[in-house]
């Protein structure tokens, strides 16, 4: 598959698509080169290609030490703030922070120390949810609790809201929009490689456990995408993101 610079659009837009073109993009841009990876934020599941990707280590924080012991893809482990937790300039090559800024209070405190931490052509690569769509603005301006409950109770995970376990307490800074997160990445210095919002899993998730919520999910979604006069499709309720360092690929990095 093809990539075009800055926002790719593809057909049928799903998590799946979208992160098979981004997993793609990452292994043909590091190639064969060994590469050092920091995964921000980091429980049982990668979202990373790898059995593709020539990967020397995985440092992975966490700031709850449940997540941490589930992992069983890294050997190298920290309990810590991502907001707050830096690294020598130049240590990464990869950066994955999936699923997490949106839970943060100071996302851009974050993003600022990854980029310091990516050695010059390093990546950063970025999945969150959408606070601009229906499922966002619905997570957005409901209580905890019901987030909990849906997850528990729709979703079928017994753990749900357990300490260590999803759901965690949603924050949506500002910056977790879509193009605020685009304009402070540029101004950090990172080019905008590959964009892509799709589709979230939750209206699958719902018309599977209960076929008519979900159709009346989907038929409020039209409604309101008809009020935007075509302009937005608050059924894409999550997106992919990856910003290139500015500099050569895969420089010489201070390890960490």
């Amino acid at each position: 598959m093809s990539f075009s610079p800055l926002h790719r659009k593809l057909k049928a837009v799903t998590q799946e698509s979208s992160l098979r073109a981004a997993q793609t993009y990452l292994t043909d841009h590091f190639g064969d080169s060994s590469i050092m990876v920091y995964e921000a934020g980091g429980g049982s599941d990668s979202y990373l290609p790898l059995d593709r990707l020539q990967v020397t280590n995985v440092l992975v924080v966490d700031i709850d030490f449940g997540q941490l012991k589930r992992n069983e893809y890294s050997k190298w482990k920290v309990k810590g703030d991502v907001q707050s937790c830096a690294f020598k300039e130049g240590s990464f090559d990869l950066i994955v922070c999936y699923n997490v800024i949106e839970h943060l209070d100071a996302p851009d405190a974050a993003i600022r120390l990854f980029y310091e931490a990516l050695a010059p052509g390093g990546l950063l690569f970025i999945g969150a949810p959408n606070p601009s769509s229906l499922t966002g603005l619905i997570t957005k301006y409901t209580p905890h609790l019901l987030h909990v409950a849906y997850y528990k109770y729709l979703r079928g995970w017994e753990d749900a809201g357990k300490p260590g376990f999803a759901p965690f307490p949603t924050v949506y800074s500002p910056i977790v929009k879509p193009e605020r997160l685009k304009k402070f990445c540029v101004e950090l210095g990172f080019h905008i490689e590959y964009f892509c919002e799709y589709r979230s899993s939750h209206y699958a998730s719902i018309e599977e456990s209960n076929p008519l919520l979900g159709r009346l999910l989907i038929g409020l979604t039209g409604v309101l995408n008809a009020m935007t006069f075509g302009t937005r499709d608050l059924t894409n309720g999550d997106y992919h993101l990856i910003a290139r360092k500015s500099g050569s690929t895969l420089s010489r990095r201070a390890r960490v």
